[in-house]
């Protein structure tokens, strides 16, 4: 069981088959890499939530990815599937639908140094609107 969390998260803002960097600390501020906590060798819990941060393009299904990059890795790049979001019209009238999603875990075996992570995400297909992707991070 990992001994030390970090999340961080953003809006998806960026064009589709893109990595961009999520960086926004649940109170707000700001943190551009993630720095390996003193005496930690791997990440062996990756923690994902998706959801849309806005309006959504209709009649679109994007695939998320997350990479891990920096002088905190030992293997290099890596990147993981962080699941799907689609989003599609029904009949002819505007409508509102919600759908809640609980945050995703599951074990990683990914080596750690000490040095930084920076933590990037991307989705591929047609531009969503503004897709928001939240990223947790478990050291041990």
């Amino acid at each position: 069981m990992a001994k030390y969390y970090v999340t961080v998260g953003d809006a998806m803002t960026q064009a589709a088959n893109t990595f961009a960097g999520v960086q926004t600390l649940p109170d707000g501020g700001t943190l551009s890499s993630v720095k390996v906590p003193p005496d930690m060798k791997k990440i062996s819990v990756l923690g994902t939530a998706l959801t849309w941060d806005g309006q959504a393009t209709i009649d679109t299904g994007n695939n998320f990815t997350i990479q891990l990059s920096g002088t905190g890795m030992v293997d290099g790049i890596q990147e993981f599937n962080i699941g799907a979001l689609f989003n599609d019209e029904v009949g002819t009238s505007v409508g509102m639908s919600f759908d809640a999603q609980h945050a995703n875990y599951r074990n990683v075996d990914v080596n750690v140094k000490p040095g930084e992570i920076v933590v990037s995400a991307a989705y591929d297909g047609t531009d969503p609107g503004s897709p928001f992707c939240v990223v947790t991070l478990g050291f041990e």
